[in-house]
């Protein structure tokens, strides 16, 4: 009878554990609509069902205290990789190459922390907070941003907003960079390959493009200019432009050889033949 009251006291305080965790989403849309009208961040776990360490974390991180108390302000997340939806296309977004991956998400999709891979549940709140820490940092920054007057400052705000998939606050904050003629020529080169990187993220081929055409009417050398010729090569590319990438890359070799991004393109340029060949050859 003893061992019978204990199993059942056992099964009430599951309950109970179970009954006050906070309940799992699986859809983006609901998550974000949640998560803003009660001005909450996102907890995302990106899993998939052949990722062992992803069912650790479900089995011993997830149902702990210490990840329910850490949690208990946030709305959880859960999206599978390889649903050819949601999580598909947020695995895709933050690049998320291994799993298991673990996202801090506004409302609004910017992001406010990353973790990869299995901690033990302490470890692994320790570095959530960490990340919460980081972000509430970047917050404080952002907000004071108007009392900053050094340009380099500036420019490394409008480049955690990029990293932050903020985009478009980080193409307003570039585009007053280069557009500032008192800003150093060092920071309004990097500001330049920046915008036009943070175009080419927003799918803004043309205004990307034209930017990088703006860049070489004011600067012809450096390291950013070089990586600024290279990135045309990746706006080609992202329009499924096999031959002007190529032919970007070409040109980069015959005007930079002696330039350290050779090796890169040339590993990339004979794989960027191959697909020209291989699409020339279908009918």
């Amino acid at each position: 009878m003893k061992r019978i009251a204990l199993f059942a006291a056992a099964l009430m305080l599951a309950s109970a554990t179970q009954a006050s965790a906070n309940p799992w989403i699986k859809n983006l849309a609901d998550a974000q609509k949640k998560a803003k009208e009660k001005n909450q961040l996102i907890f995302v776990d990106l899993f998939a069902d052949w990722c062992g360490w992803c069912h650790k974390m479900e089995q011993e991180v997830f149902p702990s205290m210490a990840f329910q108390n850490a949690t208990d302000d946030m709305v959880l997340l859960r999206l599978n990789t390889e649903d050819g939806a949601d999580g598909t296309k947020v695995a895709r977004e933050f690049n998320a190459g291994s799993l298991p991956t673990f996202l801090v998400l506004t409302s609004d999709n910017q992001l406010a922390g990353m973790i990869r891979g299995y901690q033990p549940s302490n470890e692994f709140v320790k570095m959530l907070k960490d990340e919460r820490t980081r972000y509430g940092d970047f917050v404080k920054r952002v907000s004071s941003e108007s009392a900053v007057s050094d340009p380099a400052k500036k420019l490394g705000l409008a480049k955690e907003l990029r990293e932050r998939h903020a985009l478009p606050q980080s193409e307003t904050r570039l585009a007053k960079l280069i557009s500032d003629a008192k800003v150093p020529a060092d920071v309004r080169d990097e500001a330049y390959y920046e915008l036009a990187l943070t175009q080419l993220l927003q799918k803004k081929y043309a205004d990307s493009m034209n930017t990088l055409k703006k860049f070489a009417s004011v600067q012809t050398k450096g390291e950013q200019f070089e990586r600024s010729r290279l990135l045309m090569g990746d706006v080609y590319l992202s329009q499924g432009n096999y031959q002007g990438a190529a032919d970007a890359l070409k040109t980069f070799k015959k005007t930079f050889p002696s330039s350290k991004f050779i090796q890169n393109v040339d590993y990339v340029l004979p794989q960027i033949e191959q697909q020209i060949k291989t699409a020339g050859g279908k009918k």
